[in-house]
């Protein structure tokens, strides 16, 4: 036992030392070269696009004029630990709304704008009902908790319009439009009606028909109500792995004969081989406080959708996505618009002075105030989770189904075949003998 010990104890030490301080050399030399020339061919497409611009930032005298408007910031929380083959079972979109130049007691307003404690989804199965692949039913829970929380977050900005607030800017936490092919399956659930009716005041029909109340065609809505908005509504990328920017930069460039076909197959190529994304490159590309212009681009794509829903995919509305360095510290931000800016120079000045507020993080401060509030806390979702328990094992034990008991009583446990349970490393004691 002791050689044993005494000969992993260096394991993890090497580990590191082996990761940090002596990568492949080759390996980097090659990234660092395919990265400069990614960079090289990148920078010159935009530079000739004259898509690099500067964003002015005067700090207080910014402020001075700007204290005068009203801004409101939009996120939303979820409890994620919720029951097999159930639905979130609470979820909320919160508002942050903020004048600086009101009195201390007015200036800012926190609201929960749209909320639900439930079930959101009209089950097609029995509620424990065995699937043939619990992996699938696993993706399938995700999806729903994701379509939750999108749909609630766009519902909430939708609510400020149809409630005709006046912003001068109203940011989401977030993209303002997600690509909805992971869930266009056929075995995708329905929102209830109560759920369409509470969260879309804006959708004028009497009766709800089943294709309504599918995701899509509620996402759908919401989008297009959120485009006739008066006031300037942005959705802020804070993280991305995404290529969306560079890959249509790319086309856009061999459509207008700036590159040729050679090179456009190499970047693309080099791109995802590397798995070098959007944020990652700009950072090289752009200094503080500098700016890539909106290109449209479509997020929705026909093609890749499982059913028939090529009509609603090409009903939404094209999306401007542009950058912003926030700070020399981090990467650009991803900033999402559905109208093409008429005031691009003014909106990112904003933005930008808004994200000057937390200058380490470089992101707008508004957003991380709603972030922190629109969080669903553990103890809520845990007293919550303990009275659906009760909830679900009482229909199970009615129904008087031994497979469905067994199945109920597995699901909310914390038993089973788990690390924790195995025998204790060491010897074994003489009553075990």
């Amino acid at each position: 036992m002791k050689q044993i010990i005494n000969n992993n104890s260096s394991l993890f030490s090497n580990f590191i030392k082996n990761s940090i301080k002596a990568p492949s050399p080759k390996v980097q030399q090659n990234f660092m070269k395919v990265t400069s020339e990614l960079v090289e061919v990148i920078k010159k497409i935009l530079e000739t696009e004259k898509l690099i611009f500067d964003v002015s930032y005067e700090g207080k005298k910014y402020w001075e004029n700007a204290k005068k408007h009203k801004f409101a910031f939009v996120d939303g929380g979820a409890y994620s630990s919720f029951l097999s083959s159930s639905a979130p079972f609470a979820i909320r979109a919160n508002t942050y709304i903020v004048k600086p130049d009101e009195l201390l007691e007015r200036r800012e307003l926190f609201r929960e704008t749209v909320k639900f404690v439930g079930n959101l989804y009209d089950p097609e199965k029995n509620l424990y009902d065995l699937d043939e692949d619990p992996y699938e039913d696993n993706q399938l829970l995700t999806k729903k908790k994701d379509a939750a929380r999108i749909t609630f977050e766009t519902a909430a900005v939708a609510r400020h319009v149809y409630e005709n607030e006046k912003f001068e800017y109203l940011l989401l936490h977030g993209p303002l439009q997600t690509p909805i092919m992971p869930f266009s399956g056929p075995e995708f659930p329905l929102f209830k009606k109560e759920v369409i009716k509470y969260i879309l005041p804006f959708f004028k029909k009497k009766e709800i028909n089943d294709q309504d109340r599918h995701f899509i065609n509620v996402y759908l809505n919401s989008i297009n109500y959120i485009k006739k908005a008066k006031f300037n509504i942005f959705g802020i990328v804070e993280k991305t792995g995404s290529t969306i920017y560079l890959r249509n930069l790319l086309y856009r460039a061999k459509q207008k004969r700036l590159i040729d076909d050679v090179i456009f197959d190499k970047t693309i190529s080099l791109i995802k081989r590397y798995k070098i994304n959007d944020a990652t490159l700009f950072e090289l590309i752009l200094s503080d406080s500098q700016a890539l212009k909106p290109l449209e681009v479509e997020k929705q794509i026909p093609s890749k959708a499982w059913g028939d829903w090529e009509e609603q995919m090409n009903n939404f509305p094209k999306v401007f996505i542009g950058y912003l360095r926030t700070n020399k510290n981090q990467s650009p931000i991803r900033i999402e618009c559905l109208n093409n800016p008429k005031n691009l120079h003014k909106d990112y000045e904003y933005i930008l002075a808004s994200s000057k507020l937390l200058p380490n993080y470089g992101f707008p401060a508004g957003l991380d105030v709603i972030d922190k509030a629109a969080r669903i806390h553990s103890w809520l979702g845990k007293a919550a989770k303990g009275y659906y328990q009760k909830y679900y094992l009482n229909l199970a034990l009615n129904s008087k189904d031994p497979t469905t008991i067994i199945s109920a009583l597995k699901s909310i446990s914390d038993g089973g075949r788990k690390f924790k349970n195995r025998p204790k490393a060491g010897r074994l004691s003489i009553n075990a003998k």
